[in-house]
């Protein structure tokens, strides 16, 4: 990204001209002013030009580009000894101070620009005492020269003041951009990132858990259509009911509403159904047990509880192989606790976790401040508890 010039610099053409302006006025002064010899005059218009010409070919891109270095101050001195002997020449340069002052500090910054201001000032002092003596008019002269050399320096540090100034204020109004354009890609790569999350918890929330149970019935009805049909065509119902309800929840995903399961009456409905799926399709003795249930209106509360217990539920149906599953949902005034104990194979402390649904478990508890605990014994089966508070 290259580097926006600072706000003061923008004015640098208008700064050039006044230059070229305010050196050609000095240069006519040279050689029209009477008295002086025709060969100095000549001599010292042709510095002041040289002066000019290294202005506009190697100043101002001091200015622009190495404000303060080592080759503006080296500048800054030959600038300095060409105006010493011009002015030695001929006094009449001296208007040409008008300048040569602003375009030192410009480049020098204030120390490097307050020694030449002062040296050229001292340089035009020195060549007009050796013109006149030191009368009422030479003293008055030394006043005027030494009251302008104070007030040239005075004035160039102040505007080398508000130039630094200028100069940090650009480069922080730079770093802010910076900083807000690195926020925003940052900003659009976690929307993303968030989106993508939503969408896979939305797939595994609805349409995995629902393929996967068709899968489970279908494997099911197989070895049961040549000894109950009866028993086959009721996997193939269930089978069927569920792919039904996968394809609601798909055309819902698709044209983002609200998932079936979100607007049902309530979560007691939704977990008796689950419980009722688990014992009717697989065989697994499952209970329910309600020991006062959240407000109807918490949709929120109530699809996450579903969901859980949804994923404690498939779980269970697909790794412990379990003959009996206790769910319990409990709440008081403080939290809501949802239990799913079953009595299956159970796993060793520590083992991680296969798989998306116990992480996405916790994601979802951590963000509404709840709490997920996992108990199992090798062969003594496996207690979820959930803990949400209101």
């Amino acid at each position: 990204m290259s580097r926006a010039p600072d706000e003061w610099l923008r004015w640098q053409p208008l700064w050039d001209g006044y230059f070229v302006l305010v050196s050609a006025a000095g240069l006519a002064g040279v050689l029209l002013a009477g008295g002086a010899d025709p060969a100095r005059r000549v001599g010292a218009a042709g510095l002041l030009a040289l002066l000019v010409a290294a202005h506009l070919l190697v100043g101002r891109r001091l200015i622009r580009d190495h404000r303060g270095t080592g080759w503006a101050a080296a500048y800054q001195a030959g600038v300095v000894l060409v105006f010493a002997a011009a002015v030695t020449l001929s006094t009449a340069v001296a208007f040409a101070l008008f300048a040569l002052c602003a375009p030192a500090f410009m480049s020098g910054g204030p120390v490097v620009g307050a020694l030449a201001v002062l040296a050229m000032n001292l340089a035009w002092l020195g060549a007009a005492a050796n013109d006149r003596a030191f009368d009422g008019s030479g003293r008055l002269l030394a006043v005027a020269g030494t009251t302008v050399a104070v007030l040239s320096v005075v004035l160039g540090v102040w505007v080398s003041q508000i130039v630094r100034q200028s100069t940090e204020r650009a480069e922080l109004i730079r770093e802010l951009e910076a900083t807000r354009a690195r926020l925003g890609r940052l900003s659009y790569q976690a929307g993303r990132t968030a989106e993508r999350e939503r969408i896979a918890d939305a797939v595994h929330d609805t349409l995995a858990q629902g393929l996967s149970s068709t899968l489970m019935l279908l494997q099911a009805a197989r070895p049961a259509l040549a000894t109950d049909t009866a028993r086959a065509l009721h996997y193939l119902d269930v089978a069927e009911t569920t792919t039904r309800d996968n394809l609601a929840d798909a055309r819902a995903l698709i044209t983002a509403r609200p998932l079936p399961e979100a607007t049902a009456a309530s979560l007691v409905d939704g977990l008796r159904r689950e419980v009722e799926r688990l014992r009717d399709a697989h065989g697994i003795e499952a209970s329910l047990r309600v020991d006062g249930a959240p407000d109807p209106t918490e949709t929120a509360l109530n699809v996450d509880l579903l969901r859980h217990a949804q994923e404690a539920l498939s779980n269970v149906r697909k790794h412990a192989a379990a003959r009996r599953v206790e769910v319990l949902l409990a709440t008081d005034a403080d939290a809501v606790r949802l239990e799913v104990r079953d009595d299956g194979a159970g796993f060793a402390a520590g083992t991680p976790a296969a798989g998306h649904g116990l992480p996405l478990m916790r994601r979802r508890l951590d963000r509404a401040g709840g709490e997920l605990t996992v108990e199992s014994v090798p062969g003594r089966g496996t207690a979820v508890l959930i803990r949400v508070p209101r």
